[in-house]
């Protein structure tokens, strides 16, 4: 008998959003700095549509009893909303004042990946607890209405 695992919207839509960060984190690293930001620049609009989904079309939805409110994503989503935009502020200061020299290149390459990464540990951490919980508490048929489209 085979058991096919439940539809993992959440993972799929989270993958998506990794990808799209690490191709622009990639495009930091090589001191690509003008497709660095036109890659966060998509990043966020997509993140934003997916928070969007998350606090109108699901988080209504946690239902009683589980294991975090929804007032825990939503805190967490402002939280990631507020580190996505110091960490583009940044982005776009480099973009504007391009270094000048390999060692200024190489030092605002090293700044962009330190500033990132508090932001990336708090999407982990937060796309985790949506993985290990929320996918679980809410309907199937919810999340993929949801989801339906993206």
């Amino acid at each position: 008998m085979t058991t096919t695992a439940p539809p993992a919207y959440f993972e799929r839509q989270h993958e998506r959003l990794d990808a799209q960060l690490q191709a622009h984190l990639l495009d930091v690293a090589g001191a690509d700095f003008g497709s660095a930001l036109e890659r966060l620049e998509h990043w966020r609009r997509d993140l934003d549509r997916h928070t969007e989904i998350e606090n109108t079309l699901l988080l209504p939805h946690v239902p009683p009893g589980a294991r975090w409110a929804a007032r825990v994503y939503l805190l967490e989503h402002e939280r990631i909303g507020l580190l996505a935009d110091e960490y583009e502020q940044r982005v776009r200061a480099v973009v504007a004042q391009p270094p000048q020299g390999e060692l200024a290149r190489r030092r605002a390459v090293l700044l962009l990946l330190d500033a990132a990464h508090a932001l990336r540990h708090v999407l982990e951490h937060h796309n985790e607890r949506e993985h290990q919980a929320l996918a679980h508490e809410l309907p199937l048929e919810l999340q993929k209405t949801a989801w339906a489209g993206e």
